[in-house]
């Protein structure tokens, strides 16, 4: 498994992500399938540098902002000094009650997992979400390729801003970009190492077998590089 070392370097140029269409495109989707009613309580499961919370919260939501990397949860305080943070390891058990959270989100988090660690940490979600609560999953697939992510961004772009703005962005965060793909394929080489990626199915067999109903078909989102299931309790 990557160490808090790693986590702390790659979240130190995560952010740049925020100006990749397909990420955006991905936080967007997210927030659509949550469907957040104000004062929701939202369990953010690996917040990372809390870009989805911000989201949420603007939605209405109370978001409990839980990652495993103090760096990222740091980040994230700078951008909210109201936000409520938790740094945890997902492989434990969560602190929290049963029956606590309206919601839960959690975005390429589980799949740097082994799968029997996954299951509990699914398990903790079920029980710590209100009965008719709502969950959202999103993880990397097998075949993962991050290059595709950028080229997809590129192409959308250019449409949006033509050829000049596109080379002009291209140039202003060509270095943390190419640091981004770096850190992506080495957590790429760690889940095939580990054999951890999610194959297509398996998340939503996942969360059916631990209680979860009312399952969603299969979603292609990130440029076709994850897959996003949302359930019911």
């Amino acid at each position: 498994m990557l160490d808090n070392n790693f986590w702390n370097k790659y979240f130190k140029v995560y952010d740049i992500l925020n100006k990749v269409i397909p990420y955006q495109e991905l936080l967007a989707e997210v927030v659509r399938e949550t469907r957040v009613k104000k004062g929701d309580l939202i369990l953010d499961a690996g917040s990372g540098t809390g870009n989805l919370a911000v989201l949420l919260k603007k939605q209405g939501g109370q978001v409990v902002a839980l990652d495993y990397s103090k760096e990222a949860l740091e980040i994230y305080l700078e951008k909210d000094r109201e936000a409520v943070v938790v740094q945890h390891d997902l492989a434990e058990k969560l602190n929290f009650p049963d029956n606590y959270f309206d919601k839960i989100v959690s975005v390429n988090v589980l799949f740097n997992l082994d799968r029997e660690v996954r299951k509990e940490t699914v398990r903790e979600f079920y029980r710590t979400i209100k009965p008719r609560g709502k969950i959202i999953l999103v993880n990397l697939l097998n075949g993962f390729k991050p290059f595709k992510i950028y080229l997809d961004h590129f192409k959308k772009s250019k449409k949006q801003k033509g050829v000049f703005l596109n080379v002009i962005e291209l140039l202003q965060f060509v270095i943390p970009s190419l640091k981004i793909l770096y850190y992506a394929n080495k957590i790429k080489k760690n889940g095939n190492q580990k054999n951890v990626l999610f194959n297509h199915g398996e998340q939503k067999e996942l969360l059916g077998k631990m209680g979860f109903r009312d399952i969603s078909e299969n979603k292609s989102v990130y440029s076709n590089q994850a897959i996003l299931n949302s359930a019911i309790k």
